[in-house]
């Protein structure tokens, strides 16, 4: 490190130290001005010689002022503006555009000099040269002066002074750079994207890729259009965004539809930053709550939107009702789910043959995504709006995914995922657990397989537990007891549910004895 290094530290580390006390003069802490007054004359003799050098800091993105602060984040705000403003001026007025040009090339936000340019009130004929200079720029740094310059004077300048920047950028015909930094600065409003659709090719693909159209003002008929101008150009997750935000506005059900349905053809690759992701999560989740809402959404587009954000929809709290639901009327979707996850059985007979999947990429991924919706399926077909169950309906629907389950290869792999599936019963009206429609088919089929998916399933409902250290096998005793009352009730009707009853009260009862022996092992080493 050179001394002229050495010093730019120390200048910085004396400049943060001056901000942080003065910001907090109270605090216990805090350094007495004397002592402080004492830092900011070493402060100002290790001030850089080069007056670009000196100034740069004000145009970063946190900035922090080594003079008193004043009261308030805003009047702070205030201060590092007038500071920019006179910074900004003094360097233009010493060396012109040149210098500009090599403090935006040294600054960390240059889009703040643009700003700080524009407020400080220049003449127009130098501001006209100025704003054209940076704008055709090669540098993206310089570029971004121009871009604080537009932007800054979008809060005043009318209409037709950007209309004639266009016209003047086309009719010279500029650089698509420049063009491109001349647009994206300017207000989201339906005008400029009408004369963006006016100019087209690359210069409107590049726009809608890039331009910051995510935080338009709450306009109906403007969302609409951009939403569609983000899917036509081939950016369907900033749409999903922009739908997102401005979900108040009632858009049509087929742009939701369609926006999510092309956002899913494009999933996030790469390195994605873990806000932007949960904020696309986010968005997907309200935007199906939407739908939910609307009586011109059929259910099989819910079904098929929420096959494709399944992963999504897993770390929200709006579940895949539609495909839990098709599921448990659909005998065959269920069966097409064990064939995406479960080879066909050795020992068991099938005239069916396994579609060839696209890629072993595409297969795995569809493999994943039909494991997950059967780990989370709890919906029991002949499911009543009262929460009832169709023992009818129920057994119908068994018995035939039973037949294309044979058929596909997959009988007691099915047999299993129905008893998991069956797991999820509700108590009977008799109080006594399972429900009597799923008493009634687990007595009807008999297949161990099907009993053996109801005690695993019912295990793994059961969830966390929570308990102090020494109390040993209490909950899972009431759990036993519980079993152990209900087989006894029902076990003369229903003899094959009463014994998966019985194990499970089993599972509890040597569950209880290994909580047991560990609160007394706490109390031979208390």
């Amino acid at each position: 490190m050179t001394d002229e290094d050495s010093r730019s530290v120390l200048w910085r580390k004396l400049r943060s130290t001056l901000h942080r006390h003065r910001q907090f003069p109270d605090a216990d802490w805090s350094l007495d001005e004397p002592v402080l007054i004492t830092l900011e004359e070493l402060y100002h003799r290790f001030a850089p010689a080069d007056p670009i050098e000196r100034v740069a800091w004000l145009f970063d993105q946190t900035v922090e002022l080594p003079d008193r602060a004043s009261a308030g984040w805003e009047t702070e705000a205030r201060d590092i503006e007038e500071a920019r403003k006179r910074a900004a001026a003094a360097v233009y007025e010493a060396g012109g555009i040149l210098a500009i040009q090599k403090l935006a090339r040294r600054a960390e936000a240059a889009g703040y000099i643009g700003k700080a340019l524009y407020d400080a009130g220049l003449p127009s004929t130098e501001f006209d040269s100025l704003l054209e200079f940076f704008l055709k720029a090669e540098d993206p740094s310089e570029r971004d002066v121009a871009h604080g310059i537009v932007v800054t004077a979008s809060r005043e300048r009318e209409k037709e002074w950007f209309e004639g920047l266009i016209e003047k950028a086309v009719a010279e015909n500029w650089n698509e750079e420049a063009l491109l930094t001349l647009l994206r600065a300017m207000p989201a409003e339906r005008w400029v994207w009408e004369r963006v659709s006016e100019i087209g090719g690359s210069i409107e693909t590049t726009y809608w890729r890039t331009a910051r159209v995510m935080w338009i003002d709450d306009r109906e008929d403007d969302i609409v259009y951009a939403v569609r101008k983000l899917i036509q150009m081939g950016v369907p997750l900033r749409a999903v965004g922009l739908a997102g935000r401005m979900r108040k506005s009632d858009l049509p059900s087929d742009l939701v539809i369609e926006v999510l349905r092309e956002a899913a053809k494009q999933p996030f690759t790469g390195d994605v930053d873990h806000n932007e992701l949960g904020m696309f999560r986010h968005h997907v989740a309200e935007l199906m709550q939407i739908l939910d809402n609307r009586d011109d959404v059929e259910r099989d587009a819910l079904a098929t939107l929420e096959w494709n954000y399944l992963e999504v929809l897993e770390h929200s709290q709006r579940p895949a009702k539609a495909l839990l639901a098709e599921l448990s009327e659909q005998p065959k979707l269920f069966v097409d789910l064990l064939k995406a996850v479960y080879r066909k059985s050795d020992d068991e007979d099938s005239d069916a043959d396994d579609p060839v999947p696209g890629t072993p990429e595409m297969a795995k991924a569809v493999a994943s995504r039909a494991y997950a919706l059967l780990g989370h399926w709890n919906r029991i077909p002949g499911t009543q709006n009262d929460g009832s169950i169709d023992p009818v309906r129920l057994t119908e629907w068994i018995k035939e995914a039973r037949k294309l389950a044979r058929e596909a290869g997959r009988l007691d792999i099915g047999d299993s995922r129905i008893g998991h599936m069956l797991s999820s019963s509700p108590d009977g009206k008799d109080g006594n657990w399972p429900a009597e429609a799923v008493r009634e088919v687990i007595d009807l089929f008999h297949s161990k397989e099907m009993i053996d998916g109801v005690v695993v399933g019912k295990m793994n409902r059961r969830g966390v537990t929570t308990r102090m250290p020494r109390d040993g096998g209490l909950l899972e005793r009431r759990e036993e007891a519980r079993y152990r009352n209900s087989a006894d009730a029902i076990i003369f009707d229903y003899p094959r549910a009463a014994n998966a009853l019985i194990r499970l009260a089993d599972y509890y009862e040597q569950d209880a004895r290994r909580e047991d022996e560990q609160a007394e092992r706490l109390d031979w080493g208390g």
